[in-house]
């Protein structure tokens, strides 16, 4: 039936359409490129539409000769997989070596632009080889090219010895190597102390702008809101600091974060405002939760940046990918996550690895390193026998423990419904903040949906009158989930409806810790903040988290998944889900395809 609504240059895609392998969207990829090219081989097609499907996936192209082994679809079609006509990869290689429609990436085709690159290997929509490209040697050339923000010499050694006198020497090899080198990574997970590293660079990077007679012409950028506003008060809270040279606290107290897409000038429908040939005119351009941030965006990131200034680039290489395409950040870091590694990027990255959030003895902690290192019999352990109160294990089938979960978030949800009532926006927004159901799935009793309206269900019994279950009741926290430009606000803002001037407002609090309120009848892109996915965690901290899994298989469950969703915690943990699940997630690390980590560590 479903060849029958395919056109001709399509039809061999039927049965990777009824697998649920390809979309709507990658089939009509794939005719339009078959259409306008004209006498392709089925070769030929199904590599366009696969190369469409990728960046669905979080993939930059699709590898031709794994890939038949690597789809993932839902449990129900997994058995037809392996039926599917995949062809040949020697003959698969050779149709689109030979295809007007694709082209080898040190082939040029007098300005032509075709719509595939392949590699040999990878096959590509030309849009995403370029942004790959650009990426990669926009990276080697800012590596290669000597000195940074400042030059090493005694007067920064004696500058940076009074900021770091008393902290992690690695965290001063850090601020170093942002300082003086075109790109430098500070990297490391939570609670290592990126952040505070990144307020001191900042001072040191003050300090050196005095000396010279200069203000300080720095950029702080992250994501997402939230990451933004958590950047802002760090920074801020190092102002305090006593032993901080005269001047260099007033300044760090006037700067202030913002979310890339602000610091780009983008806007819906058009190009960034920032670009090569209108750069940002910052010397120093930090960016922090790096991880978050897809090839596309960091493509145009780099293209914003003078290549004469100085990015330092911030994150954990070990948490999860941007939910859209590429692995940057990881591919980045690449062979320096396990050890020295040489290559025009080791040098400027410093990974970070004493542990300030947690205890020497922290479960949360031994937990997220065991996750991390794939260590699956150790994190069962350590959830089976847990001592400390930071880790709790319940069976995704204990129904009794998954309601009693329930009823505490409940409670937990009717002081932020109290607080809002009050007029209290701050209040109930860090009171949202202590609790969160992370959920690696939307739909089903154990995803967001299920979550959110069993903890609606039960406060509305606790608060009868609060009209709970309306899209404006009052202490309803949002999460926005799409950039708005006309707004001003972007994916992952979060808020709380509260009472204004003339009804129901949505309070978004700004970098700058005031509040501004909108109108919920101009937004349309949010959802309830009682629970979120895991990817939409990222950038956050709660006091304590319940992670919420699928049973397996499940395409969603990977170690980096995990990961991301347990170190959310400052301290607490609960997980809800069965061992095959737990162990499924971490014995699958991402995999993302892609040729930029090839592309740097191999030059």
């Amino acid at each position: 039936m479903t060849g029958a609504l395919l056109g001709a240059e399509v039809a061999t895609l039927a049965p990777f359409v009824e697998a649920g392998v390809l979309e709507s969207s990658d089939v009509h990829v794939a005719g339009v490129i078959a259409r306008n090219v004209g006498g392709l081989e089925p070769e030929v097609v199904l590599g366009a539409a696969l190369a469409a499907r990728a960046p669905r996936f979080g993939h930059v192209c699709a590898v031709i000769g794994t890939v038949a082994g690597s789809v993932v679809v839902d449990a129900a079609a997994v058995d037809s997989i392996e039926s599917l006509p995949w062809p040949d990869p020697t003959r698969w290689a050779r149709s689109l070596e030979a295809s007007p429609a694709v082209r080898r990436p040190q082939d040029r085709s007098g300005g032509v632009i075709l719509p595939l690159v392949f590699d040999g290997t990878r096959l590509y929509l030309e849009r995403y080889w370029r942004f790959e490209e650009r990426v990669a040697e926009d990276l080697l050339s800012r590596a290669r090219t000597d000195g940074g923000f400042a030059t090493s010499s005694p007067a920064l050694d004696g500058v940076l010895d009074e900021l770091f006198e008393t902290m992690d020497p690695l965290q001063r090899e850090a601020a170093a190597q942002g300082l003086t080198r075109g790109i430098a990574v500070i990297g490391g997970g939570p609670g290592t102390g990126k952040t505070r590293t990144v307020a001191r660079l900042l001072a040191a990077a003050n300090a050196v702008a005095l000396a010279r007679g200069q203000t300080l012409d720095v950029a702080l950028a992250a994501p997402t809101g939230k990451a933004a506003a958590r950047m802002t008060a760090a920074v801020h809270e190092e102002a305090d600091d006593t032993n901080l040279r005269e001047g260099v606290a007033e300044v760090l107290r006037r700067t202030e974060a913002e979310t890339l897409h602000r610091l780009l000038g983008a806007h819906a429908g058009g190009k960034p405002l920032f670009d090569h040939s209108n750069p940002l005119s910052n010397a120093l351009v930090v960016v922090d939760e790096t991880s978050m941030v897809s090839l596309p965006m960091m493509a145009r990131l780099l293209d914003a940046v003078r290549s004469d200034a100085t990015l330092v680039l911030v994150g954990d290489p070990y948490q999860l990918a941007s939910v859209e395409a590429g692995a940057v950040l990881g591919e980045i870091v690449g062979p320096r996550a396990t050890g020295p590694a040489n290559g025009p990027l080791g040098p400027g990255i410093v990974l970070l690895e004493h542990n300030y959030r947690f205890g020497p003895g922290s479960e949360i902690a031994a937990l997220a390193d065991a996750i991390r290192l794939g260590n699956a019999d150790l994190a069962v352990d350590l959830l089976s026998h847990h001592g400390s109160g930071e880790l709790t294990w319940v069976e995704d089938q204990d129904q009794a423990g998954i309601d009693r979960l329930r009823e505490e978030a409940a409670v937990w949800a009717a002081g932020v419904v109290r607080a809002a009532q009050k007029g209290e926006a701050e209040e109930g927004l860090r009171l949202a903040s202590e609790l969160k159901v992370l959920c690696a799935t939307r739909l089903g009793a154990l995803g967001v949906s299920g979550w959110s309206a069993a903890i609606e269900a039960l406060t509305a019994r606790t608060l009868p009158d609060a009209g709970i279950g309306r899209r404006t009741y009052v202490g309803r926290p949002v999460i926005v989930t799409r950039n708005d430009y006309f707004n001003q606000v972007f994916n992952g803002d979060v808020g709380l409806v509260v009472v204004g001037a003339n009804g129901p407002v949505a309070a978004f609090q700004e970098a700058s810790g005031d509040f501004r309120e909108l109108a919920m009848s101009r937004l349309s892109d949010i959802e309830t903040w009682w629970a979120m996915t895991i990817h939409k965690s990222q950038g956050s901290e709660f006091e304590r988290v319940i992670v919420a899994l699928p049973r397996p298989p499940s395409p969603i469950l990977t170690r980096e998944l995990l990961y991301t969703a347990v170190t959310r915690a400052k301290q607490q943990v609960t997980v809800v889900a069965a061992e095959e699940s737990l162990r499924a997630a971490i014995a699958n690390p991402v995999a993302r395809a892609s040729g930029l980590g090839q592309k740097l560590w191999t030059a």
